[in-house]
């Protein structure tokens, strides 16, 4: 499925969060007076983000980073000028010895994460996400290879980098680029994500509610996760900081039964944050397990509460650092904004509901 729309009404977080939950594959192209921009994902985990106002070959990067002289990357650049066959300039370097594979996936990610960043100040222009088949393995189709990203980047924690960057720089009070006139033979009439996000399995996941949340959370912990209560278990989600590097489950693959005792059962029996160690028992460990191995010195768990129920809990430490966590009271009150939000959204949709049953019982014939 493909959808056509304006950043004015649908900002960029809100498209890529939409695609990071429900694990879309295809190319998301950015248009606006000034510049383009564009995101392939698949699966929802971005493989390539490039922006016309971010353009810096490969081997600068690598060069400004220090992870090679300019003397490595030009004996680099003439290897592959005479390689019979294309090869990307970072799998010369490793072969050459000059930076690992752990060096160049670093570099990768954090100019995904620029270029994301860039493209989030947009507050105007349009959008398009096509969506089609993008290889798992090789070539993508794109005008770099070389800032290709194998496997992808976890997109909700790129959005959560980006946001609280936006944040520090006061983003919000720069003055708005002017409003742009739409381009001349469009014929796509703009389609709102909402509607677009009537398929997503988790309706409480939606927008940016969550994204504002964690935003909060990656002010007080270095790494966060929240997990959605489904009946008798609890499942990944959203998160921020928990890396490839360290944790052995994928997030979305993160799954605790909730028959036994463990630190979100516990949350959610008795309703309220839970801030200490995690207590000895097989469920923590094994979420320990998941998130990497190494036991937190301290974490905090949160529950949020929806319509009477724990629908989810945020879990928080501050790995690998470990150090003390900060006040709660920031975290707190996201989780009620967030909470109230969620709420309203449900009470919205059970009377539009109520309004769409009562106008089709209206227009029923009646029979005699």
């Amino acid at each position: 499925m493909s959808f056509v729309g304006r950043l004015e009404d649908n900002e960029l977080p809100e498209l890529l969060h939409y695609i990071s939950l429900n694990k879309k594959t295809g190319k998301l192209s950015l248009n606006r007076r000034d510049g383009h921009g564009l995101i392939v994902a698949r699966l929802g985990r971005i493989l390539y983000a490039a922006s016309s106002s971010v353009r810096e070959t490969f081997g600068n990067i690598l060069v400004c980073a220090g992870l090679i002289t300019e003397a490595v990357l030009a004996e680099a650049l003439d290897r592959q000028h005479l390689l019979p066959e294309p090869k990307k300039l970072g799998q010369i370097l490793i072969e050459m010895g000059r930076i690992s594979e752990k060096d160049l996936a670093d570099v990768l990610r954090q100019q995904t994460g620029l270029v994301v960043l860039e493209l989030c100040r947009w507050r105007t222009g349009y959008f398009k996400f096509d969506s089609v088949q993008v290889a798992a393995e090789g070539e993508i189709g794109v005008d770099i290879e070389d800032f290709v990203v194998a496997g992808g980047v976890n997109t909700d924690e790129v959005l959560v980098q980006a946001l609280t960057k936006l944040d520090e720089d006061d983003a919000q009070a720069a003055p708005s680029p002017p409003e742009e006139a739409a381009p001349p033979g469009r014929t796509e009439e703009p389609t709102r994500i909402q509607e677009i996000a009537k398929e997503t399995h988790s309706p409480a996941l939606r927008g940016e509610i969550t994204l504002n949340l964690m935003r909060s959370a990656a002010r007080l912990v270095s790494r966060g996760l929240l997990v959605v209560v489904r009946g008798d278990e609890v499942q990944g989600t959203v998160n921020f900081g928990l890396t490839e590097d360290n944790r052995e489950t994928p997030v979305r693959s993160i799954r605790l039964p909730l028959g036994e005792p463990s630190v979100f059962s516990d949350v959610i029996d008795r309703r309220e944050t839970y801030r200490g160690p995690l207590l000895d028992v097989p469920m923590n460990r094994q979420l320990v397990k998941m998130l990497g191995g190494k036991n937190p010195r301290e974490v905090v768990v949160v529950p949020m509460m929806v319509r009477e129920s724990v629908e989810l809990i945020f879990y928080g430490d501050n790995l690998p650092a470990g150090g003390p966590i900060g006040s709660m009271q920031e975290l707190e009150w996201a989780m009620t904004e967030a909470s109230l939000a969620m709420e309203r959204e449900a009470l919205e949709q059970r009377v539009r509901d109520f309004e769409r049953l009562r106008a089709q019982t209206a227009e029923r014939p009646i029979d005699g």
